[in-house]
């Protein structure tokens, strides 16, 4: 058995789990507050409990701040959302029967019609504005970022296994130490510039894993304006609701 299941009063309910490829023991609060602890192999389950007990503090501490970044859930309401380099997305009432999504090519708009019979505000609707918005958000993400990681990989002399479209709630992308880079599909509601930073920035990290000196002078190499970049995404939300 490589996980274990331990209740611990300030952390609740917390999955304590052994990975072959963990070198140190590594501590993660997910967006919905669970708390996750990965320890290496051989360590023991005992060790990897006494370790979250001593981070109670940075625990209460990050779960705070993430309920702070999430924020209260935000109503969609009718009119434009966002623009995306491929599509203007766009939420109106209209004599149809049921949640329906309508494309005009001509002028690049995403528009999902709701029935005018229908509340914004119902929960029925905002759940189904929300997945039909991220199910075309996906769609548009994978039009793109594959192709553009690919083509800055081949320019700049990097490697990859392979890239995932998520709709993560807390960063704008990752990668894993066998290169497997995830990257979030809000990405394309960025400006161009933007988009190939963080993409440049998961890159980076396929050869050099951490945030240190060697990472950020490499990044700098890249963006000469990195700090003013990173500034710039620390002002855009992951989320739009």
């Amino acid at each position: 058995m490589n996980v274990k299941q331990v209740n611990i009063n300030g952390a609740g309910s917390v999955a304590i789990t052994k990975n072959r490829q963990a070198t140190r023991f590594r501590l993660a609060v997910r967006p919905d507050g669970s708390v996750r602890v990965t320890i290496p192999w051989t360590a023991s389950f005992q060790s990897g409990e006494k370790f979250l007990c001593e981070h109670l503090q940075w625990i209460a501490q990050t779960k705070e701040k993430l309920a702070a970044k999430l924020g209260a859930p935000k109503l969609i309401q009718p009119g434009p959302l966002f623009s995306t380099r491929n599509y203007n997305y766009h939420v109106c009432s209209s004599d149809v029967s049921r949640l329906k999504i309508r494309y005009s090519e001509k002028d690049k708009n995403v528009i999902f019609e709701y029935p005018i019979s229908q509340s914004i505000e119902s929960i029925e609707l905002q759940n189904a504005l929300k997945l039909a918005i991220e199910n075309v958000l996906r769609f548009d993400a994978k039009k793109y970022l594959p192709a553009r990681i690919a083509e800055l990989a081949s320019s700049l002399g990097y490697t990859f296994k392979k890239v995932t479209i998520k709709n993560n709630k807390t960063n704008w992308g990752s990668c894993s130490n066998r290169k497997n880079i995830n990257l979030n599909l809000h990405l394309m509601r960025l400006s161009d510039p933007l988009i190939d930073y963080v993409i440049v920035h998961e890159l980076v990290h396929t050869i050099i894993p951490n945030h240190g000196p060697d990472f950020k002078s490499t990044l700098h190499n890249h963006f000469q304006n990195s700090a003013e970049m990173e500034r710039e995404l620390k002002k855009a939300k992951t989320g739009i609701y």
